[in-house]
């Protein structure tokens, strides 16, 4: 049976979440060989959103899972689902993980910022310890 794990993506900004794989006595996993799959669907019947890009660290048996802040920007909010499909050298397929994944609003749309400007007024005589809304600078 696979673990269940949620996760919150933000929308515009680059992804990745390390999932560590063990065996049933909580031991590495001998994943060098192995081949890793994981899609996100809006649900399990529709068509797929996305492919993660994994990568593995056969060192520390961990795979890590990756969307581009391009992918994540074309996702609109609200809740997915995925899972990772894990086949072994026998040909076996197991999923390893599956869960619910919630992609989060942003408000910053890096599209409509200029490089280094702040829009709507500047930054000029704002120095460390200058109280901004009773919070410090």
């Amino acid at each position: 049976m696979a673990s269940r794990a949620n996760v919150y993506i933000d929308q515009s900004s680059d992804f990745r979440i390390v999932i560590e794989l063990d065996d049933e006595d909580g031991d590495n996993l001998p994943i060098a060989s192995y081949t890793f799959y994981s899609t996100i669907r809006k649900m399990y019947s529709s068509t797929k959103v996305a492919d993660f890009t994994i990568e593995k660290d056969t060192v520390n048996a961990t795979i890590t899972l990756i969307l581009s802040d391009e992918v994540t920007g074309s996702m609109k909010p609200g809740k997915y689902q995925y899972d990772v499909l894990m086949k072994k050298t026998s040909g076996e397929m197991v999923k390893v993980v599956e869960g619910l994944a919630f992609v989060t609003e942003t408000i910053t749309n890096p599209n409509d910022l200029s490089s280094g400007s702040i829009i709507g007024g500047d930054a000029d005589g704002i120095t460390d310890g200058d109280n901004l809304d009773g919070g410090q600078y």
